[in-house]
């Protein structure tokens, strides 16, 4: 009996090989859709040619580094929560509360939001959470401030006036429909700059700091992804590439690709 030839079984092996390979990643999404907050800028916001920001910016390098195939894209809020809790896409810039992690998977965090307050500046400085008791409090709608804020507005320490953007919260400060806005510093500071709101004073006192993440619905199927998403990011922070990126976005320079 002749024996089979070397090159045929070298051609079966390595077709047995792919198989196995095509097999093995039948049940997992073939890339990452993520929706960001169009009016969040500088970190997340609907640009001239997509999502736009830190954020979009961000999680397209690691994506690319971790060679995750992903689509980016801006809108409303309240849509990309609504997304993410019926699986159809994931959000990025997400902020982890006790109550979002029984449905969601977060990665590693992406970035540290320092949370301030917005007032007129003739008014007396806010300090903490507990001055906010009574006031009218503008805040971005659909986003959480942290377990101890959303307990507080819960027990309606205060009164939560939802917005779609800073520039519209900063608007009804002016127009003396709030006492109080809270932001993000970064993005506070821009529209507040090209607001040419002169007569707003931002608190030296950051009121809670929150690590932004990646999120995905726990029934998705794409904790796969999430883990070479991590591992791409934690190679970033380990080669300086992250600081780097945040270096340049931070000084107005574009992202390599």
């Amino acid at each position: 009996m002749s024996r089979m030839p070397h090159k045929i079984i070298h051609a079966l092996l390595a077709l047995l090989a792919l198989l196995l390979a095509l097999h093995s990643q039948a049940g997992e999404p073939p890339g990452l859709i993520v929706n960001f907050d169009a009016n969040n800028p500088p970190l997340m916001y609907a640009g001239p040619h997509g999502a736009g920001g830190l954020y979009p910016s961000l999680i397209a390098k690691i994506c690319e580094r971790a060679g995750i195939a992903v689509t980016l894209r801006a809108g409303s809020w309240r849509l990309a929560l609504l997304e993410l809790s019926k699986g159809r896409a994931a959000a990025g810039g997400i902020i982890k509360t006790a109550e979002r992690e029984k449905q969601f998977d977060f990665s590693l965090p992406l970035f540290y939001e320092r949370v301030v307050m917005a007032y007129p500046a003739g008014a007396l400085p806010y300090h903490k959470l507990e001055e906010l008791d009574g006031k009218r409090v503008g805040v971005m709608a659909g986003w959480s401030y942290g377990d101890a804020f959303d307990q507080a507005r819960k027990d309606g320490k205060f009164s939560a006036l939802d917005g779609d953007s800073d520039e519209q919260n900063l608007r009804q400060l002016k127009l003396g429909r709030l006492d109080v806005v809270l932001g993000i510093r970064e993005s506070l500071q821009l529209a507040l700059r090209e607001g040419g709101y002169h007569d707003v004073a931002l608190s030296q006192e950051v009121l809670v700091t929150n690590p932004s993440f990646l999120a995905i619905n726990k029934a998705s199927q794409q904790q796969a992804l999430l883990t070479r998403f991590n591992l791409a990011l934690q190679a970033m922070r380990r080669d300086g590439g992250y600081d780097a990126l945040l270096r340049d976005f931070f000084a107005g320079k574009p992202a390599a690709r």
